[in-house]
């Protein structure tokens, strides 16, 4: 593509190659053509001029129209350039206000410089203008300032709202350049928390389980049999999880609704965790149909971090969980009873943080921390009128 755009600039710097060459072609008919004067007053009969001033006044031509052509890319190098030209110009025996290009090229390269130039251009195409028209009518003795200041504010009050024109659309660009920067670090933090959703609570039950079965393939052997099953079917899980999220990513389905974890359904949830040997009690107060696709997820995906660090930090506990459909809000309670949950106290892991994360999304919020009795909790209110600012959850299963 960046050949497509090289083709683009170019063909815009045809535009000014373009006037230069005319303005040239002009001007050399001026110079070499008898051509009445396009101005009141005396003026130098250009055929009598000895051929010496006839190659100056023909190099100055050459330096209006060459700063007309590169006034595109060069606008800074173009209006002083011009000014220069016009200047010397002065000294010679044709003044530049007895041509019509020296004058129209410092015009239109001021333009030029105000509009596309960078922070400095409008000053240096201010200074460049006035003093080269400045030492043309101290020469000519013909101070018309009143002209000079007329055509600078016609030529530079335009040129500097395209200018505004051009700054206003250079920051919407930036702007939409930081929000899709900014949308994919968002969806980059959803995949995250999604992986270690479905990994962290997937692998957490299967290492549980691994271990029980060890320790009881001697004694035990129908148990150790039994532990074995539960890692086969976590894993099963985590495998099915892990490739519905890497369809939706190769964009190969969009994954309906119902694909969707929901609090509705979290007996699977519930079963990993006692075959791990943990005790979950769970009380569902309300209608969750109520709830809203995004919140519903972002609910499941919080109790099973708090299951799973529940099982991971303190296993064998007894996990208490409310979950309470209001009529603004969703408010979820874990607690558990473990008395090796004081390992869970620093709250710095990146399970908590997802939580916290999740909320934040939709204004709700998050406490989690060591209680004063021991165990502990998770309490979470997520609004559901946040389903209306992220109403369909993401291919992640994170609200988007």
């Amino acid at each position: 593509m960046g050949w497509l755009r090289g083709v683009g600039r170019r063909r815009r710097d045809l535009g000014p190659v373009a006037a230069g060459l005319a303005l040239f072609g002009f001007g050399s008919a001026e110079i070499y053509v008898p051509l009445a004067p396009y101005v009141e007053g005396e003026s130098p009969d250009l055929a009598a001029l000895p051929a010496g001033w006839l190659a100056v006044l023909t190099v100055l031509l050459a330096g209006h129209c060459l700063a007309v052509a590169a006034c595109g890319s060069y606008p800074r190098a173009a209006v002083v350039l011009a000014g220069v030209c016009f200047v010397a110009q002065s000294l010679t025996p044709v003044l530049p206000e007895w041509q019509v290009v020296p004058l129209l090229a410092l015009v239109v390269v001021c333009f030029a410089c105000v509009a596309v130039a960078g922070r400095h251009g409008p000053v240096i195409a201010g200074v460049s203008y006035f003093v080269s028209l400045g030492i043309e009518t101290t020469i000519a003795d013909d101070p018309d300032w009143a002209f000079i200041v007329f055509v600078a504010l016609a030529v530079m009050g335009p040129a500097y709202a395209v200018r505004m024109r051009r700054a206003q659309a250079e920051r919407l660009v930036a702007l939409a350049a930081e929000r899709e920067a900014a949308a994919r670090t968002d969806e980059r933090l959803r995949m995250a928390r999604e992986l270690h959703d479905i990994v962290s609570h997937g692998v957490t039950v299967m290492v549980l389980q691994a271990g029980a079965a060890q320790v009881m393939l001697d004694s035990d052997v129908r148990q150790a049999h039994e532990s074995l099953d539960a890692v086969q079917e976590v894993g099963r899980d985590v495998v099915t999880e892990l490739r519905r999220l890497l369809v939706i990513l190769r964009g190969e389905g969009e994954g309906g609704l119902e694909r969707l974890p929901s609090l509705r359904h979290i007996e699977p949830l519930l079963s990993g965790v006692r075959s791990a040997g943990g005790r979950v009690e769970v009380a569902v107060n309300g209608d969750l149909g109520r709830v809203p696709a995004a919140v519903d997820v972002s609910g499941y995906r919080v109790l099973q971090e708090a299951l799973t660090n529940a099982v991971k930090h303190a296993p064998g506990a007894t996990v208490s969980v409310a979950i309470d459909v209001g009529r603004t809000d969703l408010r979820i309670h874990a607690v558990n009873d473990g008395p090796r949950i004081v390992r869970q106290s620093d709250g710095g892991g990146l399970g908590l943080t997802g939580i916290s994360e999740r909320v934040e999304l939709f204004g709700g919020t998050a406490v989690t921390g060591p209680r004063e009795g021991g165990g502990f909790e998770v309490r979470v209110e997520l609004p559901l009128g946040g389903g209306s600012a992220a109403s369909v959850p993401s291919p992640t299963g994170a609200s988007a």
